[in-house]
């Protein structure tokens, strides 16, 4: 499994559409800043494991999803 900017930017996009936040919603609820969220969702920052886990964590999902990896095809 390796990690993709442009994929986990997609998908905290899409999270963050079916949660119908805002980045500025997203990031007071993760406790970051907009910048960040915005930086995260275009490819040009890539969050630390403890911001992806306060990204997911806000969004109701797992960081795995927001990575795009399907732990089912790991096993």
């Amino acid at each position: 499994m390796k990690f993709s900017k442009d994929e986990f930017g997609a998908n905290l996009r899409a999270a963050r559409a079916r949660a119908d936040m805002s980045q500025e919603q997203l990031a007071n609820k993760a406790g970051l800043s907009a910048s960040s969220i915005i930086g995260y969702e275009n490819g040009s920052m890539v969050p630390g494991v403890d911001k992806a886990y306060a990204i997911a964590q806000a969004l109701g999902c797992t960081p795995n999803d927001l990575m795009g990896w399907n732990t089912d095809e790991a096993a």
